[in-house]
């Protein structure tokens, strides 16, 4: 059986409208190991808008020293449960800056309820490098639960309800333009 991910036609323009508003920043021309952005103002920021705009904040501990975020909207009639997450890699500034715009700006459908993780590998994007700073690559991890940062995202997605659509955004500095797979 079929199921419609996005059933509200407003839903579904609110989504475009954003996709059209967002702007290219101009990150990463060099490709890997081009340029850089400071994850933590970004994250900052993220917290900044979510408080603004009522988002329930989770922190999901990785370890003493670290945690990641967690950001959940609950609306009142909800059509759709979205699962939003980027960041994965820390060579890969677009999704971030892309979550960063859409927390401050404020346009989300307003029958979706929404669980973001804004950045699953904080470490990773002082070093410019897709893995953490312990080497793993967080992507290819939820197999073997090796990292820690992948362990608490596992353990809070548990606790989380089924989502009807769940996008999990990365970069691709070699491609113009967006896919999805």
């Amino acid at each position: 059986m079929k199921r419609k991910i996005i059933e509200s036609s407003k839903a579904r323009g609110n989504f475009v409208a954003m996709s059209h508003s967002l702007q290219r920043l101009g990150k990463n021309k060099g490709g890997y190991f081009g340029e850089t952005i400071d994850i933590h103002r970004v994250l900052r920021d993220d917290l900044e808008a979510a408080r603004k705009f009522g988002w329930q904040i989770e922190e999901l501990p990785v370890s003493d020293q670290l945690d990641l975020l967690a950001f959940r909207r609950i609306v009142r009639t909800p059509r759709t449960k979205l699962y939003l997450s980027t960041g994965i890699h820390g060579d890969e500034p677009a999704g971030p800056e892309t979550v960063r715009q859409l927390l401050q700006e404020n346009r989300w459908p307003s029958d979706v309820n929404i669980w973001l993780c804004p950045c699953l590998n904080p470490t990773g994007f002082p070093l410019n490098r897709r893995e953490s700073a312990d080497g793993v690559d967080l992507n290819r991890d939820y197999r073997h639960l090796q990292s820690a940062e992948v362990r608490a995202h596992v353990a809070w997605l548990k606790k989380q309800p089924n989502f009807d659509l769940a996008l999990c955004l990365h970069e691709d500095w070699e491609s113009p333009g967006f896919y999805v797979y």
